[in-house]
């Protein structure tokens, strides 16, 4: 076969690294591969896979003119969308879905069309309101599939078993359990830490988390090294906390007793060795792409979530971390909000959503209230250092990475549907 993707999204990679692992996997099978995508999704497949890339623009109509040509050239016998739906996002992907023409040209097409769900976003044509009303993203609309186009769930994300009402095929693209070469896993910790008797953690923060936080004034990130310092400095073995995001995001503040290190955009495989190699993985987004791969590695994971308003945890809260939920509220009115996944996607998104229903993929990781302090401190701490909480943890993942190794891998489903 010949397998054209296209990555479109600008802002956020873990889509495009999901193309990527599922690329491999075809390009292992003796399949020919090829990319459109994004410049900022050019910078993961170029350093990841040694294929052809044509880059998108800026501009919808140059867009459309690098399709034709891109599709023209290559010509593949099967295009797969990173996910289509995220095409008509208003924010964060390239120009192209909103051309007139494109979406009518794909029915001109005599490759098969596929598309990649991600989080259940092409399970239907309806329109979701995501974040809260003040300040979330607004109304987005989802749009019908082009009639034939297949529908393939990656797991993890999805529940690799059979969910009533869902349509489209779970596969997987990796073996699992995931996990890192023993001496690749001394190597980087030897990076991080200054000695065996350590505890390290990796926290990634994905580039359109902290751009719509810092561009609504939501100033949690300013505040957590304080709200991290509270969970793990003072712990009776030195912790370093490596995070992914910007580069500075946690820069200063804090424990000098919790060693922050940021990092900037990094290469797949240093990503992926960092997840697999600390003893905690973090995350403030419960949709996140990297968590499900953490748990199917067997990683001891938490999610940061806040489930309460302001007006309750100023009943809640005590000390440091009250004064925390005032400064937020008094640099912007309304920026202490419940949040599954920060900063907009809410409790009851999650839901309307629908992708954990019936998963069993939230039973892998650990919710833990980013204001619950001392409370949640003891929650991230046994994970972290108590064999019995993670033995716990890891019981529950290994239910899930059961039913998930029995799945067919990327290619042979697509190979299936063509």
């Amino acid at each position: 076969m010949r397998v054209l993707f296209v990555c479109p999204v600008t802002i956020g990679s873990g889509e495009t690294i999901t193309s990527i692992h599922f690329a491999e996997d075809l390009l292992a099978g003796g399949h020919d591969v090829a990319f459109i995508a994004s410049q900022f999704a050019e910078g993961f497949i170029g350093a990841a896979v040694p294929v052809p890339v044509d880059v998108f623009s800026e501009r919808g109509d140059d867009n459309f003119r690098l399709w034709r040509r891109a599709v023209a050239d290559f010509a593949p016998d099967v295009i797969v969308f990173a996910d289509y739906p995220l095409m008509f996002f208003p924010l964060g992907v390239v120009p192209l879905a909103g051309v007139p023409g494109w979406v009518d040209s794909l029915g001109e097409l005599e490759a098969r069309l596929v598309t990649l769900d991600h989080f259940g976003f092409a399970q239907g044509q309806r329109t979701l309101f995501l974040g809260p009303p003040h300040l979330g993203l607004g109304m987005l609309g989802l749009p019908a599939l082009p009639d034939g186009m297949e529908v393939m769930l990656p797991c993890p994300m999805h529940e690799p078993g059979p969910v009533d009402g869902r349509f489209g095929q779970p596969f997987r693209y990796w073996d699992v359990p995931f996990g890192l070469p023993q001496g690749l896993k001394e190597q980087t910790r030897r990076r991080y830490l200054d000695g065996e008797d350590a505890l390290l953690v990796f926290y990634a923060v994905p580039n359109w988390a902290w751009r719509y936080a810092e561009s609504h004034r939501i100033t949690l990130y300013d505040h957590m090294p304080e709200l991290l310092s509270g969970f793990f400095g003072g712990y009776e073995k030195p912790v370093t906390l490596v995070s992914v995001n910007n580069g500075r995001l946690f820069d200063g503040g804090g424990d000098p007793s919790l060693r922050i290190i940021n990092l900037g955009p990094c290469p797949k495989a240093e990503f992926e060795a960092l997840l697999f190699a600390a003893d905690l993985a973090i995350t403030d987004n419960r949709l996140s792409i990297s968590i499900g791969k953490a748990i199917c590695g067997f990683q001891a994971s938490a999610v940061l979530k806040n489930s309460f308003s302001v007006l309750e945890l100023m009943e809640r809260a005590e000390g440091r971390t009250r004064e925390i939920v005032r400064r937020m509220e008094r640099t912007q009115l309304g920026s202490v909000f419940p949040f599954d996944a920060f900063p907009t996607v809410t409790p009851k998104d999650v839901d309307q959503i629908g992708l954990y229903r019936d998963n069993g993929l939230p039973d892998g990781f650990l919710d833990v209230e980013v204001f619950g302090g001392a409370e949640s401190r003891k929650k991230l701490l046994s994970l972290a250092g108590d064999p019995v909480c993670r033995a716990q943890q890891r019981a529950r993942q290994e239910i899930y990475v059961e039913r998930l190794a029995k799945l067919p891998t990327g290619e042979a489903v697509l190979s299936g549907l063509c």
